[in-house]
């Protein structure tokens, strides 16, 4: 081979490598104040009221939620959920193989799950994030829900009225707007709920949705944004 190819040989491999490479070099977002100036400070934490549900093919679960974040060190781009909760166990709504059947508990196993801003406009959950539940007053006897990733997206102030929540939600919020809320966008490779009757028949399904939608509370609400860097 002339050194002519064998030097565009090398450029291409290089070329091919770079372009492999260059999602995991992304930069992190940063979560700063409606300035744009000063990153979140350290220890913050986020709390969000709302709603959430699983769904599967044959079920669905729907619950008002209560998720606080943590802010972790002082560069606004990592933080950790410290609380996973369900605060009115009775408003919750089930479907399918879970109609009728009231919460008894509810346990989020694992805490705390790791959160990073993304430079995109999002807020990555991970970790070995495991919901433990168990009902009452229908077949259903416990489940375990299990994902490796949940994603949050912002949204702005706006005019719709969001179940457990006391102000309005709007839509999606870009980089550099004040942030009201979130939406779970959810990421459902993988995601499982595992489920056990009240006659000890167990069983599994992949989940395939997780929507739902938070508010930030009034002393955070539209003070904070997410800068790509």
């Amino acid at each position: 081979m002339s050194i002519k190819k064998s030097l565009l040989t090398l450029a291409a491999a290089a070329m091919a490598t770079m372009a492999l490479a260059s999602p995991a070099m992304a930069t992190d977002g940063v979560l700063r104040d409606t300035s744009g100036t000063s990153t979140i400070p350290g220890n913050t934490v986020l709390h969000l009221v709302g709603w959430t549900k699983f769904t599967t093919v044959q079920t669905s679960y729907e619950c008002h939620l209560t998720l606080n974040i943590k802010v972790i060190g002082g560069t606004g781009t990592t933080g950790e959920v410290t609380a996973f909760a369900v605060p009115d166990k009775s408003k919750c709504i089930g479907g399918g193989l879970f109609n009728g059947c009231t919460l008894k508990s509810h346990e989020a196993n694992n805490l705390p799950y790791h959160v990073t801003i993304t430079d995109n406009g999002r807020v990555d959950i991970t970790g070995n994030i495991e919901i433990h539940s168990t009902y009452s007053g229908c077949l259903m006897k416990t489940t375990m829900r299990t994902y490796k990733e949940i994603q949050l997206t912002p949204l702005k102030t706006g005019t719709r009225a969001v179940t457990g929540t006391e102000n309005t939600l709007g839509e999606t919020a870009g980089l550099n707007e004040a942030i009201a809320g979130f939406e779970f966008d959810g990421f459902n490779e993988g995601a499982e709920v595992h489920m056990e009757s009240i006659f000890g028949a167990k069983s599994s399904e992949a989940i395939t949705g997780i929507p739902g939608e938070l508010e930030l509370t009034s002393d955070t609400r539209c003070t904070y944004e997410i800068s790509a860097t």
